[in-house]
Protein backbone atom coordinates (compact mmCIF):
# COMPACT_ATOMS: atom_id res chain seq x y z
CA UNK A 1 0.00 0.00 0.00
CA UNK A 2 3.07 2.69 0.94
CA UNK A 3 3.90 1.87 -2.75
CA UNK A 4 1.09 2.97 -4.52
CA UNK A 5 0.74 6.03 -2.54
CA UNK A 6 4.32 6.98 -2.98
CA UNK A 7 3.19 6.00 -6.91
CA UNK A 8 0.39 8.91 -6.64
CA UNK A 9 2.33 11.12 -4.83
CA UNK A 10 4.96 10.79 -7.47
CA UNK A 11 2.73 12.13 -10.43
CA UNK A 12 2.66 15.82 -8.47
CA UNK A 13 6.34 15.97 -8.74
CA UNK A 14 6.12 17.78 -11.33
CA UNK A 15 3.54 19.71 -11.97
CA UNK A 16 4.31 21.53 -15.24
CA UNK A 17 3.89 17.88 -16.68
CA UNK A 18 0.94 16.69 -15.20
CA UNK A 19 -1.24 19.74 -16.66
CA UNK A 20 0.47 19.22 -19.76
CA UNK A 21 -0.82 15.76 -19.54
CA UNK A 22 -3.95 15.71 -18.50
CA UNK A 23 -4.92 18.23 -20.61
CA UNK A 24 -3.61 15.38 -23.49
CA UNK A 25 -5.96 12.76 -21.24
CA UNK A 26 -8.51 15.12 -21.08
CA UNK A 27 -9.19 15.55 -24.90
CA UNK A 28 -9.68 11.95 -25.48
CA UNK A 29 -12.03 10.98 -23.03
CA UNK A 30 -13.80 14.45 -23.74
CA UNK A 31 -14.71 12.73 -26.63
CA UNK A 32 -15.11 9.59 -25.22
CA UNK A 33 -17.95 10.58 -23.23
CA UNK A 34 -19.60 12.52 -26.67
CA UNK A 35 -19.28 8.99 -28.24
CA UNK A 36 -20.90 7.64 -25.09
CA UNK A 37 -23.74 10.01 -25.11
CA UNK A 38 -24.80 9.62 -28.93
CA UNK A 39 -24.84 5.74 -28.24
CA UNK A 40 -27.31 5.80 -25.33
CA UNK A 41 -29.61 8.73 -27.19
CA UNK A 42 -29.29 6.49 -30.33
CA UNK A 43 -30.20 2.83 -28.18
CA UNK A 44 -32.99 4.78 -26.68
CA UNK A 45 -34.24 6.46 -29.78
CA UNK A 46 -34.32 2.64 -30.96
CA UNK A 47 -35.68 1.61 -27.96
CA UNK A 48 -38.84 4.09 -28.30
CA UNK A 49 -39.42 3.24 -31.63
CA UNK A 50 -39.42 -0.87 -31.03
CA UNK A 51 -41.58 -0.26 -28.49
CA UNK A 52 -45.16 -1.78 -29.18
CA UNK A 53 -43.65 -2.85 -33.05
CA UNK A 54 -44.08 -6.45 -32.79
CA UNK A 55 -47.73 -5.93 -30.83
CA UNK A 56 -48.73 -4.23 -33.48
CA UNK A 57 -51.18 -4.16 -36.42
CA UNK A 58 -52.05 -0.99 -39.11
CA UNK A 59 -55.05 -1.26 -40.72
CA UNK A 60 -56.19 0.57 -44.36
CA UNK A 61 -59.06 0.15 -46.58
CA UNK A 62 -58.09 -2.35 -49.39
CA UNK A 63 -55.84 -1.28 -52.06
CA UNK A 64 -55.69 2.05 -50.69
CA UNK A 65 -53.79 4.57 -48.61
CA UNK A 66 -56.68 6.00 -47.30
CA UNK A 67 -55.51 9.85 -47.94
CA UNK A 68 -58.56 11.68 -47.90
CA UNK A 69 -57.68 13.98 -50.76
CA UNK A 70 -55.19 11.93 -52.43
CA UNK A 71 -55.99 11.24 -56.12
CA UNK A 72 -56.61 7.16 -56.93
CA UNK A 73 -56.14 6.09 -53.37
CA UNK A 74 -58.33 8.42 -50.87
CA UNK A 75 -60.94 4.81 -50.10
CA UNK A 76 -61.17 5.18 -46.14
CA UNK A 77 -62.37 2.41 -43.83
CA UNK A 78 -65.94 2.95 -42.31
CA UNK A 79 -65.72 4.62 -38.90
CA UNK A 80 -67.98 1.48 -37.81
CA UNK A 81 -64.72 -0.54 -38.27
CA UNK A 82 -63.36 1.03 -34.96
CA UNK A 83 -66.04 -0.48 -32.79
CA UNK A 84 -65.93 -4.02 -34.93
CA UNK A 85 -61.62 -4.16 -34.07
CA UNK A 86 -62.21 -3.30 -30.65
CA UNK A 87 -64.05 -6.34 -29.86
CA UNK A 88 -61.76 -8.88 -31.80
CA UNK A 89 -60.10 -10.94 -28.81
CA UNK A 90 -56.66 -9.49 -27.04
CA UNK A 91 -57.28 -6.44 -28.54
CA UNK A 92 -56.16 -3.68 -26.01
CA UNK A 93 -55.97 -0.62 -27.46
CA UNK A 94 -57.90 0.51 -31.16
CA UNK A 95 -56.29 4.02 -32.52
CA UNK A 96 -57.75 5.35 -35.66
CA UNK A 97 -56.19 8.32 -37.65
CA UNK A 98 -57.75 10.15 -40.40
CA UNK A 99 -54.79 11.78 -43.14
CA UNK A 100 -54.48 14.50 -45.79
CA UNK A 101 -52.07 15.46 -47.93
CA UNK A 102 -51.44 19.54 -48.14
CA UNK A 103 -49.74 20.51 -51.02
CA UNK A 104 -45.80 22.29 -50.90
CA UNK A 105 -43.57 23.66 -53.92
CA UNK A 106 -42.64 21.53 -56.18
CA UNK A 107 -44.61 18.69 -55.92
CA UNK A 108 -43.83 18.22 -52.60
CA UNK A 109 -46.55 17.16 -49.90
CA UNK A 110 -46.98 17.27 -45.84
CA UNK A 111 -49.31 15.23 -43.82
CA UNK A 112 -52.07 16.26 -41.97
CA UNK A 113 -52.81 13.62 -39.13
CA UNK A 114 -56.10 13.69 -37.20
CA UNK A 115 -55.60 11.81 -33.94
CA UNK A 116 -56.95 11.49 -30.65
CA UNK A 117 -54.85 13.68 -28.15
CA UNK A 118 -53.14 11.23 -26.03
CA UNK A 119 -53.02 8.81 -28.63
CA UNK A 120 -49.48 7.41 -30.09
CA UNK A 121 -48.38 10.10 -32.80
CA UNK A 122 -47.46 7.95 -35.79
CA UNK A 123 -45.34 9.16 -38.64
CA UNK A 124 -45.81 8.11 -42.86
CA UNK A 125 -44.07 5.27 -44.09
CA UNK A 126 -42.72 4.42 -40.27
CA UNK A 127 -46.11 3.65 -38.59
CA UNK A 128 -44.66 2.29 -35.29
CA UNK A 129 -42.70 5.12 -34.77
CA UNK A 130 -44.56 6.12 -32.29
CA UNK A 131 -44.29 9.62 -30.39
CA UNK A 132 -41.20 11.91 -31.71
CA UNK A 133 -39.72 14.10 -29.84
CA UNK A 134 -40.76 17.42 -29.28
CA UNK A 135 -37.94 19.88 -29.51
CA UNK A 136 -39.91 22.98 -28.88
CA UNK A 137 -43.46 23.55 -27.25
CA UNK A 138 -45.57 21.27 -25.21
CA UNK A 139 -47.77 18.19 -26.90
CA UNK A 140 -51.45 17.89 -27.15
CA UNK A 141 -53.40 17.54 -24.23
CA UNK A 142 -56.64 15.71 -23.50
CA UNK A 143 -57.83 19.53 -22.88
CA UNK A 144 -56.86 20.15 -26.56
CA UNK A 145 -60.40 18.04 -27.73
CA UNK A 146 -62.06 20.29 -29.98
CA UNK A 147 -59.26 22.88 -30.08
CA UNK A 148 -57.94 24.30 -33.64
CA UNK A 149 -54.57 23.00 -31.81
CA UNK A 150 -51.31 21.01 -33.52
CA UNK A 151 -47.94 19.47 -32.70
CA UNK A 152 -45.78 20.69 -36.24
CA UNK A 153 -42.77 18.61 -37.76
CA UNK A 154 -39.78 20.51 -37.61
CA UNK A 155 -39.30 20.30 -41.96
CA UNK A 156 -42.73 21.00 -42.35
CA UNK A 157 -42.39 24.10 -39.76
CA UNK A 158 -39.62 25.70 -41.77
CA UNK A 159 -42.29 25.72 -44.60
CA UNK A 160 -43.90 28.36 -42.01
CA UNK A 161 -40.77 30.21 -41.23
CA UNK A 162 -41.42 28.59 -37.58
CA UNK A 163 -37.93 28.57 -35.57
CA UNK A 164 -38.03 25.56 -32.92
CA UNK A 165 -35.37 27.67 -31.60
CA UNK A 166 -37.16 31.06 -31.40
CA UNK A 167 -40.40 29.00 -30.77
CA UNK A 168 -43.65 30.44 -29.85
CA UNK A 169 -47.07 29.89 -30.43
CA UNK A 170 -48.20 30.82 -33.94
CA UNK A 171 -51.12 30.40 -36.18
CA UNK A 172 -50.63 28.60 -39.40
CA UNK A 173 -53.67 27.98 -42.55
CA UNK A 174 -54.58 24.99 -43.73
CA UNK A 175 -57.23 25.40 -47.19
CA UNK A 176 -58.69 22.05 -47.97
CA UNK A 177 -59.51 23.16 -51.77
CA UNK A 178 -55.20 23.77 -52.48
CA UNK A 179 -53.93 21.09 -55.05
CA UNK A 180 -51.97 19.53 -57.22
CA UNK A 181 -51.10 16.51 -59.52
CA UNK A 182 -51.72 14.24 -56.66
CA UNK A 183 -54.15 15.68 -54.46
CA UNK A 184 -57.69 16.77 -55.49
CA UNK A 185 -59.13 19.86 -53.82
CA UNK A 186 -62.35 19.59 -51.55
CA UNK A 187 -65.06 21.49 -50.78
CA UNK A 188 -64.66 23.39 -47.12
CA UNK A 189 -63.09 26.82 -45.85
CA UNK A 190 -59.50 27.47 -45.24
CA UNK A 191 -59.16 26.76 -40.96
CA UNK A 192 -56.91 28.80 -38.92
CA UNK A 193 -54.57 26.63 -36.56
CA UNK A 194 -52.39 27.47 -33.66
CA UNK A 195 -49.37 25.53 -33.50
CA UNK A 196 -48.23 24.55 -29.77
CA UNK A 197 -45.11 22.56 -30.42
CA UNK A 198 -42.60 21.11 -32.79
CA UNK A 199 -41.45 17.75 -32.61
CA UNK A 200 -38.15 15.82 -34.75
CA UNK A 201 -38.68 12.46 -35.45
CA UNK A 202 -35.13 12.01 -37.00
CA UNK A 203 -36.82 11.10 -40.30
CA UNK A 204 -36.74 13.83 -42.71
CA UNK A 205 -40.43 12.58 -44.00
CA UNK A 206 -42.03 11.50 -41.07
CA UNK A 207 -41.00 15.24 -39.89
CA UNK A 208 -43.63 16.22 -42.38
CA UNK A 209 -46.47 15.94 -40.65
CA UNK A 210 -48.75 17.86 -38.65
CA UNK A 211 -51.02 16.56 -36.06
CA UNK A 212 -54.49 17.70 -35.04
CA UNK A 213 -57.08 16.74 -32.90
CA UNK A 214 -59.15 13.73 -34.97
CA UNK A 215 -62.33 16.62 -35.28
CA UNK A 216 -61.03 19.33 -35.70
CA UNK A 217 -59.84 17.60 -38.68
CA UNK A 218 -63.40 16.69 -39.53
CA UNK A 219 -64.27 19.91 -39.63
CA UNK A 220 -61.83 21.11 -42.35
CA UNK A 221 -62.06 17.90 -43.86
CA UNK A 222 -65.31 16.54 -43.90
CA UNK A 223 -65.08 12.89 -43.87
CA UNK A 224 -66.58 10.27 -40.97
CA UNK A 225 -64.25 7.50 -42.39
CA UNK A 226 -60.80 6.39 -40.82
CA UNK A 227 -57.61 6.05 -43.21
CA UNK A 228 -55.43 4.55 -40.58
CA UNK A 229 -56.69 2.04 -37.71
CA UNK A 230 -53.80 1.23 -35.30
CA UNK A 231 -54.41 -2.00 -33.04
CA UNK A 232 -52.40 -3.02 -30.00
CA UNK A 233 -52.58 -6.64 -29.29
CA UNK A 234 -52.16 -7.73 -25.66
CA UNK A 235 -49.13 -10.42 -26.45
CA UNK A 236 -47.16 -10.80 -29.05
CA UNK A 237 -48.03 -14.30 -29.27
CA UNK A 238 -51.22 -13.21 -30.09
CA UNK A 239 -51.31 -10.81 -33.48
CA UNK A 240 -51.95 -13.63 -35.69
CA UNK A 241 -55.26 -15.02 -33.82
CA UNK A 242 -56.17 -10.71 -33.47
CA UNK A 243 -55.49 -11.08 -37.69
CA UNK A 244 -57.98 -13.75 -38.23
CA UNK A 245 -60.38 -12.07 -36.05
CA UNK A 246 -60.09 -8.63 -37.83
CA UNK A 247 -60.06 -10.39 -41.05
CA UNK A 248 -63.67 -11.97 -39.78
CA UNK A 249 -64.89 -9.21 -38.55
CA UNK A 250 -64.32 -6.63 -41.70
CA UNK A 251 -63.51 -8.79 -44.30
CA UNK A 252 -62.05 -8.13 -47.62
CA UNK A 253 -62.75 -4.39 -46.77
CA UNK A 254 -59.12 -3.76 -45.26
CA UNK A 255 -55.33 -4.32 -45.93
CA UNK A 256 -53.64 -5.45 -42.52
CA UNK A 257 -50.25 -4.70 -42.43
CA UNK A 258 -47.60 -4.92 -39.32
CA UNK A 259 -45.78 -2.83 -39.69
CA UNK A 260 -42.01 -3.47 -39.02
CA UNK A 261 -40.26 -2.03 -42.29
CA UNK A 262 -40.26 1.03 -40.45
CA UNK A 263 -38.56 -0.36 -37.42
CA UNK A 264 -35.87 -2.56 -39.23
CA UNK A 265 -34.77 0.39 -41.29
CA UNK A 266 -33.93 2.43 -38.45
CA UNK A 267 -32.21 -0.94 -37.04
CA UNK A 268 -29.83 -0.43 -40.14
CA UNK A 269 -29.46 3.37 -39.25
CA UNK A 270 -28.65 2.54 -35.30
CA UNK A 271 -25.84 -0.59 -35.93
CA UNK A 272 -24.54 2.24 -38.68
CA UNK A 273 -24.51 4.59 -35.82
CA UNK A 274 -23.50 2.21 -32.98
CA UNK A 275 -20.43 1.11 -35.27
CA UNK A 276 -19.27 4.76 -35.42
CA UNK A 277 -19.97 5.54 -31.60
CA UNK A 278 -18.02 2.05 -30.98
CA UNK A 279 -15.11 2.97 -33.21
CA UNK A 280 -14.70 6.69 -31.81
CA UNK A 281 -14.54 5.13 -28.55
CA UNK A 282 -11.82 2.75 -29.36
CA UNK A 283 -10.01 5.58 -30.93
CA UNK A 284 -10.05 8.28 -28.24
CA UNK A 285 -8.91 5.71 -25.51
CA UNK A 286 -6.58 4.67 -27.70
CA UNK A 287 -5.22 7.94 -27.79
CA UNK A 288 -5.16 7.91 -24.40
CA UNK A 289 -3.44 5.07 -23.70
CA UNK A 290 -0.91 6.24 -25.94
CA UNK A 291 -0.41 9.34 -24.32
CA UNK A 292 0.19 7.57 -20.92
CA UNK A 293 2.79 4.94 -22.85
CA UNK A 294 5.12 7.91 -23.95
CA UNK A 295 4.95 9.77 -20.52
CA UNK A 296 5.30 6.88 -18.51
CA UNK A 297 8.51 5.95 -20.72
CA UNK A 298 9.89 9.50 -20.72
CA UNK A 299 9.29 8.90 -16.74
CA UNK A 300 11.01 5.74 -16.61
CA UNK A 301 14.00 6.95 -18.18
CA UNK A 302 14.31 10.28 -15.61
CA UNK A 303 14.06 7.83 -12.69
CA UNK A 304 16.37 5.25 -14.16
CA UNK A 305 18.93 6.17 -11.18
CA UNK A 306 16.17 6.40 -8.63
CA UNK A 307 14.98 2.69 -9.56
CA UNK A 308 18.24 1.42 -9.56
CA UNK A 309 18.92 2.69 -5.76
CA UNK A 310 15.61 1.19 -4.76
CA UNK A 311 16.46 -2.10 -6.08
CA UNK A 312 19.74 -2.12 -4.88
CA UNK A 313 18.23 -1.01 -0.94
CA UNK A 314 16.45 -4.18 -1.39
CA UNK A 315 12.41 -2.55 -2.69
CA UNK A 316 10.88 -5.80 -4.39
CA UNK A 317 10.10 -5.74 -8.65
CA UNK A 318 6.32 -6.21 -7.44
CA UNK A 319 6.49 -2.77 -4.83
CA UNK A 320 8.28 -0.83 -7.71
CA UNK A 321 5.85 -1.76 -10.88
CA UNK A 322 3.24 -0.75 -8.71
CA UNK A 323 4.33 2.50 -8.00
CA UNK A 324 5.24 3.07 -11.33
CA UNK A 325 1.96 1.85 -12.37
CA UNK A 326 0.31 4.27 -9.61
CA UNK A 327 1.54 7.00 -10.82
CA UNK A 328 0.37 6.59 -13.97
CA UNK A 329 -3.26 5.86 -12.66
CA UNK A 330 -3.22 9.27 -10.86
CA UNK A 331 -2.04 11.19 -13.96
CA UNK A 332 -5.05 9.25 -15.88
CA UNK A 333 -7.64 10.06 -13.12
CA UNK A 334 -6.65 14.08 -13.27
CA UNK A 335 -7.02 13.72 -17.06
CA UNK A 336 -10.45 11.94 -17.43
CA UNK A 337 -11.65 14.02 -14.46
CA UNK A 338 -10.54 17.19 -16.31
CA UNK A 339 -12.08 15.55 -19.56
CA UNK A 340 -15.41 15.06 -17.47
CA UNK A 341 -15.35 18.24 -16.39
CA UNK A 342 -15.33 19.54 -20.29
CA UNK A 343 -18.21 17.12 -20.81
CA UNK A 344 -20.52 18.77 -18.26
CA UNK A 345 -19.49 22.31 -19.49
CA UNK A 346 -18.60 21.75 -23.03
CA UNK A 347 -20.70 19.53 -24.97
CA UNK A 348 -23.52 21.07 -25.52
CA UNK A 349 -21.80 23.58 -27.86
CA UNK A 350 -19.86 21.02 -29.84
CA UNK A 351 -22.02 17.72 -30.06
CA UNK A 352 -24.11 18.56 -32.94
CA UNK A 353 -20.53 19.51 -34.38
CA UNK A 354 -19.10 15.67 -33.86
CA UNK A 355 -22.06 14.40 -34.87
CA UNK A 356 -22.04 16.13 -38.39
CA UNK A 357 -17.79 15.06 -38.94
CA UNK A 358 -18.47 11.59 -37.54
CA UNK A 359 -21.66 10.02 -37.92
CA UNK A 360 -23.95 11.81 -40.18
CA UNK A 361 -21.70 11.08 -43.44
CA UNK A 362 -22.49 7.33 -42.69
CA UNK A 363 -26.42 8.35 -42.79
CA UNK A 364 -28.70 8.25 -45.47
CA UNK A 365 -29.84 11.62 -46.68
CA UNK A 366 -33.13 11.39 -45.51
CA UNK A 367 -31.55 11.00 -41.47
CA UNK A 368 -28.36 13.41 -41.64
CA UNK A 369 -29.68 16.90 -40.83
CA UNK A 370 -32.81 15.36 -38.96
CA UNK A 371 -31.71 12.23 -36.92
CA UNK A 372 -29.67 14.44 -34.56
CA UNK A 373 -32.77 16.47 -33.19
CA UNK A 374 -34.50 13.65 -32.30
CA UNK A 375 -32.06 12.04 -29.73
CA UNK A 376 -32.57 12.69 -26.03
CA UNK A 377 -28.93 13.35 -25.58
CA UNK A 378 -28.12 13.99 -21.30
CA UNK A 379 -24.92 16.12 -20.68
CA UNK A 380 -25.49 15.68 -16.65
CA UNK A 381 -23.54 14.58 -14.07
CA UNK A 382 -24.48 11.07 -12.75
CA UNK A 383 -22.65 8.00 -10.51
CA UNK A 384 -22.52 5.67 -13.25
CA UNK A 385 -21.03 7.71 -15.91
CA UNK A 386 -18.32 9.07 -13.33
CA UNK A 387 -18.12 5.48 -12.14
CA UNK A 388 -17.29 4.54 -16.11
CA UNK A 389 -15.09 7.16 -16.16
CA UNK A 390 -12.71 6.31 -13.43
CA UNK A 391 -13.10 2.13 -14.54
CA UNK A 392 -11.90 3.06 -17.64
CA UNK A 393 -9.15 6.16 -16.45
CA UNK A 394 -7.21 2.80 -14.31
CA UNK A 395 -7.75 0.68 -17.29
CA UNK A 396 -6.12 3.11 -19.66
CA UNK A 397 -3.25 3.86 -17.16
CA UNK A 398 -2.71 -0.27 -16.40
CA UNK A 399 -2.68 -0.84 -20.02
CA UNK A 400 -0.81 2.47 -21.27
CA UNK A 401 2.03 1.87 -18.72
CA UNK A 402 2.48 -1.53 -18.47
CA UNK A 403 5.12 -1.82 -20.73
CA UNK A 404 7.14 0.62 -19.49
CA UNK A 405 6.49 -1.02 -16.16
CA UNK A 406 7.12 -4.61 -17.77
CA UNK A 407 11.34 -2.96 -18.70
CA UNK A 408 11.34 -1.27 -14.74
CA UNK A 409 10.70 -5.56 -13.48
CA UNK A 410 13.88 -6.46 -15.58
CA UNK A 411 16.45 -3.78 -14.92
CA UNK A 412 18.95 -4.73 -12.69
CA UNK A 413 20.06 -2.56 -9.84
CA UNK A 414 24.12 -2.40 -11.60
CA UNK A 415 22.70 -1.51 -15.19
CA UNK A 416 20.73 1.43 -13.95
CA UNK A 417 23.27 2.73 -11.49
CA UNK A 418 25.91 2.07 -14.64
CA UNK A 419 23.53 3.40 -17.36
CA UNK A 420 23.51 6.95 -14.87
Amino acid sequence: MRMFLYGFRNAFRNRMRLWVVAILIALPFFFFLLMQALGSAVSEHLDQLQRNVNNTLQLRASGSMGHVNMVGSDTMLLAEAVEKVRNVEHVVNVEPYALAMDPMEGGNFAIIVGLRPGDAKRLESHGEAGNPRIIAGRDLTQADVGQPMGLIGQRYAQWFNIDPKSFQETEITLDPRRSNNVIFPLPGNPQKIRIIGVYASGYVFGDLQLFIPLDIFREIYPTDGISWLFVTVDEARNVAAVERGIREALGDSADIIAPKSGAAFESSIAATLNRVVRGGIALTLSLAGIVIFFTMMIVAGERIREIGTLKALGASNRGIVAQFVAEAVALSAVGATLGFVFFTLLSGLVTRRVFTLTAAPFLPAEYRETLFESLNLSFGLSSPLLLLVLVTAFAVAVLGSSYAAWKIAHLSPVEALRDE
